[in-house]
C-alpha cells in the first residue's frame, strides 16, 4: 500500500462562524488518484482548497485541526513554498492573459530560472506531457486566451507542473469541457499519476470510476466513507453512500 502524502486530522472549516466542514480525518495516498465525490455543497471543494491553504484567500474563513504534507503541518510552512509543492487547477480554465510561452515560464522565472535554454526546455517538456506541444509549438507567442477550452485547461495543468509539485489538486477540471476534451484530460491524469499524486473533486461518478484509485464520499460537511474506488462503488458501507451512488440525491 502506498504511503500517505497528505493527512487531515480533526479538520474543520467555518465561514462567518457557520461550520461547513467538520471532524475530517483522512489520508491521501502517494502516487494515486483520489476522487472526492458527494452532492453539491457537501464540502468537497473546501476540503480540496484546505490542502494548499487556498482558504486563506477567502474572507472570514476559519480553519481548525491540522493538515500534514509528508508529516509537516502545512500551516508551519511558507504559503509560497507549500503551493510550489501542492499545485491547483480550477474548475474554469484560468490562463493568464498573456502568451502561451509566458504562461509556461511565469513560475520558473518566479522561482529563479533565468536561462533561455532551460526555460525553453521546461516549456517544451511540460507542454509535451499534456499533449499540447504539437498543437502550439509553432505559435508560442499566441495569446493563451485564444486557445480552446480544452487546450486552456491542459495549459493550466502544464503551467502547474512547471513548478515541479508533488501533489496536483483539481477542482472539477472537466465540468466546462466537451466529451472529447474530457477524455483527453482523463487520459492525461492517468499518465500524470506515474509522477504525481492527484486529488480531484468531481460530480461525475463515471469519471471517478474511470480514473480514481481511491474515493472519498462527502456529505453535509463530513467525510462519510473512504475506500478504494472499486470497493466503494461495489460495496458501500453506508446507506447514504449507496443512496448517492444510486442517484437518490444529487
Amino acid at each position: 500500500m502506498s504511503d500517505a502524502i497528505i493527512k487531515l486530522h480533526d479538520f474543520g472549516v467555518a465561514y462567518d462562524q457557520k461550520t461547513v466542514l467538520s471532524g475530517v480525518n483522512t489520508s491521501i495516498r502517494s502516487g494515486r488518484i483520489t476522487a472526492i465525490i458527494g452532492p453539491s455543497g457537501c464540502g468537497k471543494s473546501t476540503m480540496l482548497k484546505a490542502m494548499n491553504r487556498m482558504l486563506e484567500t477567502q474572507k472570514d474563513a476559519a480553519v481548525f485541526g491540522s493538515v500534514l504534507l509528508n508529516g509537516v503541518d502545512i500551516h508551519t510552512m511558507e504559503a509560497e513554498q507549500l503551493r510550489r509543492k501542492v499545485g491547483m487547477v480550477f474548475q474554469t480554465p484560468t490562463p493568464f492573459p498573456m502568451s502561451v510561452y509566458k504562461n509556461m515560464t511565469y513560475a520558473p522565472q518566479y522561482y529563479g530560472v533565468t536561462g533561455k535554454q532551460e526555460l525553453s526546455r521546461i516549456v517544451r517538456e511540460n507542454l509535451e506531457v499534456t499533449g499540447l506541444w504539437e498543437e502550439v509549438k509553432d505559435d508560442l507567442n499566441k495569446s493563451a486566451l485564444k486557445l480552446s477550452g480544452g487546450q486552456q485547461q491542459r495549459l493550466c495543468i502544464a503551467r502547474a507542473l512547471t513548478a515541479q509539485p508533488e501533489v496536483l489538486l483539481l477542482d472539477e477540471p472537466c465540468s466546462a469541457l466537451d466529451v472529447k476534451s474530457t477524455q483527453v484530460i482523463e487520459e492525461l491524469l492517468l499518465k500524470l499519476k506515474e509522477t504525481y499524486t492527484i486529488v480531484i473533486v468531481t460530480h461525475n461518478l463515471f469519471q471517478a470510476r474511470r480514473i480514481a484509485d481511491d474515493c472519498i464520499f462527502m456529505l453535509n460537511g463530513e467525510l462519510w466513507e473512504q475506500n478504494t474506488t472499486e470497493e466503494l462503488f461495489a460495496n458501500p458501507q453506508k446507506k447514504e453512500t449507496r443512496d448517492y451512488l444510486q442517484g437518490v440525491y444529487a
